[in-house]
């Protein structure tokens, strides 16, 4: 019989003391769901990997456009979506939002692939269309969000609930994981060798792949989710929220919209939302881009895509992957025995041997590239502001959340500071084999064009060389006319009439001059450097083999990185995951939790469409940008510094 109307207190008073049954199928309704969630995420931030791949074939502009309009559907369906889900359960819009979510994908990779294959991708009107489908994707994306909340509520006593924002800051920090690293690594799995003309990177299965994953998660979630204890064979417990006691009863979504959106809580905390919205997205989408359009870093990073150690670098024997496992078995050996060491301690010794044991666990994904970053970030945010504020401050949430809105505002200050520039001489190269350039060398002339202050024109005189322009291989033979020379955009278009009597042909290679040290000093070297692009097809691009020295260093910037993600992710995991059920109670947590994810991606949209404009007419706009958010957000957690649940929420 279900227990429903009489929710049952835990044994001897303590909101934790559960019997190990009940843990058990708690574990498995709640894990299984995190992990749906991340590979929500991975599906939902994929854009990003997307657009960094696709280079001018989606502008900044028209990614800004895209994510605008994805952010605001996700952030606009909560209305809807909120108390829907409050009406249906939170496993039904669980299952609604991952099949929706991976047809969207699948739908967005077969677009991306036909644009690709094209016989001029740059035609193709990419903001339209992929703003209906990245639309159509983030509408099923946003059940989620509030039907994880929906259900744990029903799940977690209130003093509970802290260290399970903790979790819910974990799941959101993997998924970002799988986004970026995860799906960083399909592309480096199945991207083409070699340079010929028309060569495409499937781009498309950074869409693909979470497509299938989603709908495979979807039958799992099918099996094991459940809405209450008591539908799973359990008795309902006691959550100690911020429930009105008025049961269970449907209450119009209108008066629970206004019900939060007048709760002198919850009203604040959209506000907090908000901003963490802007300073999120502001930091996840654009450092990515920042680093391969202006830094112009190599794919091993910390900023791009990292590297994994490889058996033959540690000098262990087997297959490369045998280096990864290694590293893994050492730090999570390591782990093992400090959290080992932490249960069997006590006070402030197990505090430490936990966390150190966390640590420890976490290290090795700090090769994972910015994916990595983001995910120990996260975690470390999230975990520490949960128990923080279950701990330390009873509860309280404004405490643990001001504190992370000091550290990430007072870093984003700082970040104003951090952006440098590129210098016209060369810091990397990608194989020494295939290129004349050495590091170190100044470049003082590419094909004739000698005035090169930074990387950027050095990048532009080279990619401007006239090449052979083609049609691709799977259109030969079909009457299609070969498209012309851009010399506006530098590459091949199908816009340009290709005149065979007056087409440029490429020579095969690109003269240049670099400065170099020598024996008597700097010396003039010229170098006829192998041309990688020499045919092109419509919308092919010609780089550099090689990227540059920096006026600044990266450093910097990848602490910023870290503390701004940790502080945002901390945030929402505490406010949106854990605040939303403190506050709104079982009855309305679902609606509660949109509302507040509808503004933190009102706030997402906002920064995608300003930073899109913004960085294309200078870089320099981009920190100072998001400063005035964080100086709002953390003034908005004084206001929400002595709020409790349970205290007068609806």
């Amino acid at each position: 019989m279900s227990s429903a109307a009489s929710p049952v207190a835990a044994p001897g008073g303590d909101p934790s003391a559960h019997s190990s049954a009940y843990r058990t199928r708690r574990f498995l309704n709640w894990f299984p769901l995190g992990v749906a969630y991340a590979l929500l995420y991975m599906g939902r931030y994929n854009l990003t990997v997307a657009k960094t791949n696709l280079g001018d074939l989606m502008s900044k502009e028209q990614f800004g456009t895209i994510f605008l309009v994805g952010t605001w559907v996700y952030g606009l369906s909560f209305v809807v979506n909120g108390p829907l889900t409050d009406r249906v359960g939170g496993r039904r819009s669980m299952l609604v939002s991952l099949s929706g979510a991976a047809v969207a994908n699948i739908a967005m990779g077969a677009f991306i692939q036909n644009m690709l294959q094209s016989a001029d991708p740059g035609a193709v009107n990419v903001a339209l269309w992929m703003s209906v489908l990245y639309g159509i994707n983030m509408y099923f994306q946003s059940f989620a969000a509030v039907a994880i909340v929906k259900v744990n509520a029903s799940w977690f006593h209130v003093r509970e609930r802290g260290g399970f924002s903790g979790i819910f800051g974990t799941m959101i920090s993997s998924g970002i994981f799988l986004a970026f690293t995860g799906n960083a690594w399909i592309l480096d799995t199945f991207k083409p060798a070699g340079a010929s003309a028309g060569q495409i990177t499937p781009v498309w299965l950074v869409f693909f792949a979470p497509g299938v994953l989603l709908a495979i998660v979807w039958v799992v979630e099918l099996l094991l989710l459940r809405d209450r204890p008591s539908d799973a064979g359990h008795a309902d417990i006691d959550t100690g929220d911020g429930g009105d006691g008025r049961g269970e009863a449907p209450v119009p979504p209108m008066t629970l919209i206004k019900q939060i959106l007048t709760h002198p809580v919850l009203l604040p905390i959209a506000g907090i939302g908000f901003c963490t919205g802007v300073l999120r997205q502001g930091i996840m989408q654009w450092v990515p881009q920042y680093a391969k359009e202006v830094w112009v870093l190599p794919p091993s990073h910390m900023l791009v895509y990292g590297h994994w150690q490889t058996a033959a670098e540690l000098g262990v024997p087997g297959p490369w992957w045998m280096g990864i496992v290694a590293v893994l078995a050492v730090a999570w050996g390591g782990a093992t025995a400090l959290f080992l060491g932490a249960r069997a301690s006590g006070g402030m010794r197990r505090r430490v041997l936990a966390s150190s044991g966390l640590l420890c666990a976490l290290a090795p994904f700090l090769q994972g590239g910015f994916g990595g970053l983001l995910f120990v970030a996260g975690v470390i945010g999230g975990n520490a502001a949960g128990y923080v504020s279950d701990l330390f401050f009873q509860s309280r949430r404004g405490p643990a959340a001001g504190g992370l809105y000091v550290a990430l505002t007072v870093a984003i200050a700082a970040m104003i500071f951090s952006l440098g520039g590129t210098k016209a001489e060369v810091g990397w190269i990608s194989d020494p084999a295939k290129t004349d350039l050495r590091p170190g060398d100044k470049v003082t002339e590419i094909a004739g064009v000698s005035d090169l202050h930074d990387w950027k024109d050095v990048a532009h005189a080279f990619a401007c060389v006239p090449a052979t322009c083609v049609v691709p291989k799977r259109f030969e033979g079909t009457g299609l006319a070969a498209p012309g020379w851009d010399g506006t955009a530098c590459t091949c278009s199908s816009a340009v009439v290709n005149d065979p009597a007056t087409a440029a042909k490429s020579p095969g290679f690109i003269a240049a001059t670099v400065m170099r040290a020598g024996t008597s000093g700097d010396e003039a070297f010229p170098l006829a450097i192998k041309d990688p692009k020499a045919t092109q097809t419509a919308g092919d691009t010609r780089t550099l083999p090689a990227g540059p020295a920096l006026t600044l260093s990266a450093v910097p910037l990848i602490l910023i990185s870290f503390l701004v993600s940790l502080g945002v992710i901390g945030t929402q995991g505490l406010l949106s995951g854990t605040a939303t059920m403190d506050f709104g109670g079982r009855r309305a947590a679902a609606t509660a939790a949109g509302v507040i994810d509808g503004f933190v991606y009102l706030g997402s949209g906002v920064q995608a469409v300003a930073l899109g404009f913004l960085t294309t007419e200078n870089w320099a706009y981009w920190p100072m940008f998001l400063l005035p958010f964080g100086i709002v957000g953390c003034l908005l957690c004084v206001r929400i510094w002595d709020a409790r649940p349970g205290t007068g929420g609806h």
